[in-house]
């Protein structure tokens, strides 16, 4: 029997005159791989397609999904797994925060020092709020100016809005911060089909 919390993620394939993409869904604990597919787009419509074949197959609810913030995939989960709790992974709002760091140094000319402690604020509010209220109250707390510019308030108001996504892992314990095994898996079939095409 499995836990019912899954990882999913779809990609990108580079392929010969061919534009398709992978999606996946992997058991973060036991990295068995509960749904393979290749489908032609990744919009709301192919991905609800891709997740009916999955729900198919499998005789265990599904309670939780870590994903990415694909907005298209989130749609898709809701419309077919009732009450479904879905968490979206902290490493992919800690990378684009850390893109928009850059673009913001690259503009005002903010020392490495400055980016360093504007990150460390933001990644020290996303990991220790348990709730939806508490995140959204630190991230009003934040008094640095910087905070305010155009490039860092997107992913602010981005933040605030996603907030009941990224503090679910709090209310279930089967949600995990991170899609780091859905990811990696995605790497290895992305060399696979790379080899077969050489």
């Amino acid at each position: 029997m499995n836990s019912g919390y899954l990882q999913e993620d779809e990609g990108f394939e580079k392929e010969p005159q061919l534009r398709t993409y992978s999606v996946f869904m992997v058991d973060p604990n036991t990295l068995l791989v509960w749904h393979a597919d290749y489908v032609d787009h990744v919009d709301e419509e192919s991905l609800c397609g891709s997740f009916e074949k999955f729900l198919k197959r499998v005789t265990f609810k599904i309670i939780g999904v870590t994903k990415d913030k694909w907005e298209a995939s989130t749609k898709a989960l809701k419309a077919l797994f009732k009450n479904i709790w879905i968490g979206f992974c902290h490493r992919h709002c800690l990378n684009k925060f850390r893109q928009a760091l850059l673009e913001y140094q690259k503009e005002t000319e903010c020392s490495k020092k400055q980016r360093d402690r504007l990150y460390k604020k933001f990644k020290e509010i996303l990991e220790t709020s348990t709730s939806q209220i508490c995140l959204q109250v630190k991230i009003k707390s934040l008094d640095d100016p910087a905070f305010h510019h155009p490039l860092l308030q997107k992913r602010l108001v981005e933040l605030q809005k996603n907030a009941p996504h990224y503090t679910c892992l709090h209310k279930r314990k089967g949600i995990t911060k991170t899609t780091s095994m859905v990811d990696n898996f995605l790497k290895l079939a992305k060399r696979k089909l790379t080899m077969a095409e050489s």
